[in-house]
């Protein structure tokens, strides 16, 4: 069973409803601000440093900003793939 219900199956003790799907989109946009931060805040940091430091955090940085999103993506999808597997089967006769 899906959660549509937002968060309150958290005191579902009966564990018939899913949390995870309900909060996979509110970590998803928390990781995509965190992780922007983190590169805002590196490239600030770099300016400070002299230029080659600002062109190696502006290149490599974003490297890694995307990176870092896309490895949570994948993690997140493959989150949301499992109950969907689950909710599939539970569906077989």
């Amino acid at each position: 069973m899906a959660n549509n219900e937002g968060l309150t199956g958290i005191f579902d003790f009966t564990f018939t409803k899913f949390v995870t799907p309900a909060i996979v989109k509110i970590l998803y946009i928390l990781v995509l601000v965190f992780g922007g931060l983190c590169w805002i805040v590196s490239l600030i940091g770099a300016i400070f440093n002299g230029f080659a430091a600002f062109l190696f955090v502006l290149v490599f940085g974003t490297l890694a900003f995307l990176m870092f999103v896309l490895l949570y993506r994948i993690m997140f999808e493959i989150v949301m793939v499992i109950f969907a597997i689950k909710e599939n089967t539970d569906r077989l006769p």
